[in-house]
């Protein structure tokens, strides 16, 4: 009896142990990923300042936070949907509306991804393979980049996995409950970020239709009815907004016709696919019905001004503190209100989710093309290991072949690559608008099928060492290569982590030629992946060391230390608090601050007093939210006073300018006048720049 039960003790123990190493493992794997995260997050500056004021606008009021208003009169809507904005007005309502409290639900969602995925992988290829995805998730550059900023795609990946998690439980359970329950979670990821929640439903719907434990035409129609919930979810605040009465609620920001529909089609759906032409004056419509359906003809369009009455307690915590960065700099203002560039920009468009200039040439996210994931710009955001994950995927077809019912790992392959390829293809031959963070959209497959594929290689290896010996010299090889290519591009950084990634992988390869053995298999494979990890945890960590990371469109690496590392906690420029001082002693403190042709100029005064300031374009400048004939309604009603024109108010909005300059007289305040255009920090002017006036009218005084 007792020599039987010395085996058994063993195993135990052996078990035991295991379990303690893989447990130690992830606890490390998810430390790493919080600290990338969450070290200093927020202490730079308050982040995207266009979602900022919105956040900020949305705890002035209930209506303002349901419709997700941004500004505090609520004129006009955010361009996204409320979902992600809500969570991140509940944070600042408790911890103030700062960077830190903006960036936190997007962090802890990337921290809280890491476990997620991890126990993805485990349940379809162990748990090796799940640590080593759970890593390179942890590490992939854009997904910290993304995460530690108020953009809210990190939200919507964790929302994704969720809804990943849900169609897997289906499959392996039978029960059609968790394929509702996914589709329920994609409708939620909907209304964070509208389609981009979609891009998943490819995997998930090739997953369950090869992969539920029903007849065909059962899987079938399972499908439909989830679709039908997926729809429901996803525009039942949709519809609230469009079936409410237009001047019962915000103009909807960014589209052409004010409704929540038409932003999903437009500038939210088909201007992601195609270059569309650039909106302008020409191309808004000058239709009031547009903007107001249940107002009369001779109404004028102007928007809602809602009852400024806050949450209890909403500015209690401090929106900044000391040492904290401000972002709310014109593009077009010199830092000092008199000369120059202003040196505290990246670019010239500090809010980010413009056109691009170019969409299939873009400085931003590169030519459409092939090669656009494997080259500069976008290279280093989320590609340092795609190579491996796409030829991972041959490997994996080759050792689990192909038969039918599927097993496991054949739906995992399905699942992944059905993720991973979709997506890869949409960002390399898109000529529409995106923005590289959305590249986040990668991190989990590509992790994913990076782990798989290390547990595809041991599997070969296992059964025919040189063969298996030869493919990972040959996948992981040919990866590193790809990154010490890319390193080409940053010589104060190649030499030193291309010496390291070399060290951990030849000492791999040269450890698995000479034993092969269990623990040596893991060891060895262990050293070859952290070989490949070193170049996108470089990335990683100069991206969370980073005190001039570009806030408005979230940007993996380095900086181009073109910004200033110690910027005051002010939110607006010299020449901004001189107007703001001007204005805040002219005009009643319910009423609007002052209006400026767009988002732009409009976010830092919200951001700085948390009063009304109308726009008359909304984000883009070209919204139709307010007529000449309403700005002039608001003027003799007393709830305009001041108009500041930044040099755009002729071109997007003619008419309104043209009755600001037979109506107002211009406001001399010293430091207005010229500005020359800039593209970034620093910037001279472009060559042939035209001039830009800044100008403040009184249009009651």
């Amino acid at each position: 009896m007792s020599t039987q039960m010395i085996p058994l003790t063993e195993n135990n123990t052996q078990s035991h142990r295991r379990r303690i190493i893989v447990a130690v493992g992830l606890g490390l794997v998810i430390l790493l990923g919080a600290f990338l995260r969450l070290y200093q997050l927020g202490a730079y500056s308050i982040g995207n300042i266009y979602y900022a004021a919105t956040v900020k606008s949305m705890l002035t009021s209930w209506h303002n936070f349901f419709f997700a208003a941004f500004e505090p009169g609520g004129s006009v809507s955010v361009d996204k949907p409320p979902l992600g904005f809500w969570i991140q007005a509940l944070s600042a309502y408790f911890l103030g509306v700062n960077g830190f409290a903006l960036a936190l639900p997007n962090a802890l969602a990337g921290v809280l991804s890491i476990p997620l995925l991890y126990s993805l992988v485990k349940k379809q290829f162990g748990v090796w393979a799940a640590l080593i995805a759970a890593l390179v998730l942890a590490v992939t550059p854009v997904a910290v980049s993304t995460e530690r900023n108020n953009t809210i795609d990190g939200l919507l990946v964790f929302v994704l996995l969720l809804a990943v998690w849900a169609a897997w439980r289906s499959v392996a359970s039978g029960k059609f409950r968790y394929l509702l329950l996914g589709a329920f979670i994609v409708g939620l990821g909907f209304n964070i970020k509208m389609l981009q929640a979609y891009m998943i439903l490819p995997a998930i719907y090739a997953l369950y239709l090869f992969g539920a434990k029903h007849a065909w035409w059962k899987r079938i129609v399972h499908l439909v009815i989830a679709s039908l919930l997926l729809l429901v979810v996803s525009l039942s605040w949709v519809a609230i907004v469009d079936l409410t009465p237009a001047d019962s609620r915000p103009y909807v920001g960014s589209s052409t016709n004010n409704t929540e529909m038409e932003l999903i089609v437009g500038h939210n759906g088909l201007s992601r696919l195609f270059a569309q032409p650039r909106r302008g004056p020409a191309s808004v419509r000058d239709d009031r019905s547009a903007a107001t359906t249940d107002a009369q003809p001779d109404q004028p369009l102007r928007p809602p001004l809602q009852p400024y009455s806050g949450l209890p307690g909403q500015y209690q915590a401090p929106y900044s503190w000391p040492g904290q960065v401000p972002y709310g700099r014109s593009p077009l203002l010199p830092a000092n209100g008199l000369s120059g560039q202003n040196p505290t920009l990246p670019q010239a468009n500090p809010i980010g989710n413009q056109s691009n200039l170019n969409p299939r040439n873009s400085p931003e996210i590169g030519r459409a093309g092939v090669l656009r994931l494997f080259s500069e710009p976008l290279v280093t955001e989320a590609s340092w290991l795609l190579p491996l994950a796409l030829l991972g995927i041959l490997v994996m077809i080759g050792v689990v072949g192909w038969k039918w019912p599927l097993s496991e790992k054949h739906l995992a392959v399905v699942l992944w690559a059905g993720w991973l390829l979709p997506v890869a293809l949409y960002f390399t031959f898109t000529t529409g608008l995106f923005h590289a963070y959305y590249l986040i959209m990668l991190g989990p497959p590509l992790a994913a099928l990076v782990g798989a594929t290390a547990w595809a290689l041991g599997r070969v290896l296992l059964n025919r060492r040189w063969l298996g010996w030869a493919l990972i010299a040959l996948l992981s090889g040919l990866t590193l290569a790809f990154e010490i290519f890319t390193l080409k591009n940053y010589p104060q950084y190649a030499k030193t982590v291309t010496a390291l990634s070399l060290v951990f992988w030849l000492s791999g390869i040269l450890i698995l030629a000479w034993r092969a053995d269990r623990w040596m298999r893991k060891l060895s494979l262990g050293l070859v992946i952290l070989g490949l990890i070193v170049s996108p945890l470089t990335w990683s960590g100069l991206t969370t060391f980073n005190k001039s990371a570009d806030v408005a469109l979230p940007k993996a690496g380095p900086g181009d230390g073109n910004q200033p590392q110690n910027w005051s906690t002010d939110f607006l420029t010299p020449i901004q608090q001189r107007i703001l001082a001007y204005v805040e002693a002219n005009t009643p403190a319910e009423g609007y601050l002052l209006a400026t042709p767009n988002a732009r100029e409009a976010s830092a005064y919200i951001l700085e007093t948390g009063r009304p300031v109308l726009t008359f374009g909304g984000f883009m400048g070209s919204d139709n939210i307010i007529d000449a004939s309403g700005v002039a309604q608001m003027v003799a009603d007393g709830e305009l006073r001041f108009i500041l024109d930044t040099g755009e108010l002729s071109n997007a909005k003619p008419e309104i300018a043209a009755w600001v300059k037979q109506n107002c007289t211009p406001v001399f305040i010293p430091g207005l006048g010229q500005r020359p255009t800039a593209q970034g920090p620093g910037a001279a002017p472009l060559p042939g720049a035209r001039q830009q006036t800044l100008t403040l009218f009184d249009c009651g005084g």
